[in-house]
């Protein structure tokens, strides 16, 4: 006799007790895949922050650590007192600002041994966190002006009243007005502009963008959720539960102040990455002001890091404190008195001086050379997306 199959499946009892095995399974392995997920994400925005900077710090390092003179700008370029650059005589604003940087610091200056204007390299590296932290490289060929001083037909020096800082006439003990040589300028000249934007390998700036910062600086969350909103791009009501928010504050030193900006002993700066996916914003400024840093604004995921070194080598043996490097030649304008008839100058020429075949060295002033006397100059910040960085090197011929 056939035996009876029965075929046996589960029961809704079993089904509904299999469903809640795996929900619960399911939960458990997602709140360990998605922590997990997150910290990869951070992972690999901190691991492209590490790789970028110090290839970055490595390259900075190496160019200005030995730098001869440096000025820094923050913002754009600008003059002592923060006003934007004028270009003129037809040079664009890189290459001007750099032949301001040789005219503040070598004016009158010649090569060693000879009487010939000095010439060599000066370089400009510019970070322009408008275009993602990009480092570009400039250099030019330069050779440095001169001042002249300038006699009327009579072979009389030419002098002018002299002024204070503030363009005020100054007057001695007696009421008499104090006056001062005329001096004319023949400028300095940049030549054989080059431009290198891969100093830094490219590839960091395929999936990342960098946003630099000077001094020393650490984030603090923002949790006013109007100005956040307040950033094109950015929108709480969709954020993740995960999604913060930050911005760049200073960091306190031991003494209570805020840490500099830039200065030889402290040359630090911040360096924020995060991916290209629209993790950072700017709030609108007036732009005659500077930027408010504390409300440029970072969302999670990013990473900061920074970049440190020292400027106290600069050991300029151009431009210094020394007196004995306080003198250079003096060129003239027209025919002191005195000179044979046979002598027959020319516009602005180097003239040999007295009769001699030597040349007239006379102590270089800040009429002559703004910055004779500093090596290194960090302007005011200003308003704008770059940090310069101008610089000749040692190794001026």
């Amino acid at each position: 006799m056939d035996k009876k199959r029965t075929q046996k499946g589960f029961t809704l009892i079993e089904l509904i007790i299999v469903m809640a095995v795996f929900s619960i399974l399911m939960v458990a392995v997602m709140s360990i895949v998605n922590p997990l997920s997150k910290v990869v994400k951070k992972a690999s925005i901190q691991e492209a922050n590490t790789a970028a900077v110090d290839n970055m710090k490595r390259y900075m390092e190496g160019s200005v650590r030995y730098a001869d003179c440096i000025e820094i700008y923050v913002g754009d370029l600008v003059d002592f007192n923060g006003n934007k650059l004028t270009p003129s005589m037809g040079l664009d604003n890189d290459t001007y600002a750099a032949r301001n940087f040789i005219e503040n610091h070598y004016m009158n200056r010649t090569n060693p041994g000879t009487e010939d204007p000095l010439t060599g390299k000066v370089r400009m590296l510019k970070i322009d966190n408008g275009d993602a932290g990009r480092i570009t490289e400039y250099e030019w060929d330069f050779k440095t002006g001169y001042t002249y001083v300038q006699f009327d037909g009579s072979g009389k020096k030419k002098q002018i009243h002299d002024k204070d800082s503030s363009g005020n006439p100054l007057y001695d003990a007696e009421g008499n007005a104090i006056m001062v040589d005329d001096y004319g300028i023949e400028h300095a000249v940049l030549s054989n502009m080059t431009v290198d934007n891969n100093v830094i390998n490219p590839v960091y700036y395929d999936n990342y963008s960098f946003y630099f910062q000077p001094g020393y600086n650490t984030t603090s969350v923002i949790n006013d959720e109007t100005l956040i909103n307040s950033i094109s791009g950015f929108n709480t009501a969709d954020d993740k539960p995960d999604i913060y928010y930050s911005s760049i504050v200073p960091v306190d030193m031991p003494s209570g102040a805020k840490s500099p900006n830039f200065s030889p002993e402290l040359f630090s700066l911040t360096v924020m990455t995060y991916k290209k996916d629209g993790a950072f914003g700017e709030i609108a400024d007036d732009v005659s002001t500077p930027k408010d840093e504390s409300q440029i604004i970072f969302r999670s995921p990013f990473a900061v890091s920074n970049i440190n070194m020292s400027l106290v080598n600069i050991n300029s043996s151009f431009s210094s404190e020394r007196p004995s490097d306080k003198y250079g030649p003096i060129r003239w304008k027209g025919k002191p008195s005195g000179y044979p008839s046979s002598f027959s100058p020319t516009d602005k020429i180097d003239v040999s001086a007295p009769k001699d075949g030597i040349w007239d060295y006379e102590e270089i002033n800040t009429r002559q050379a703004a910055l004779i006397n500093k090596r290194f100059y960090s302007y005011p910040e200003t308003d704008g997306d770059c940090i310069y960085f101008i610089y000749t090197l040692p190794d001026m011929e």
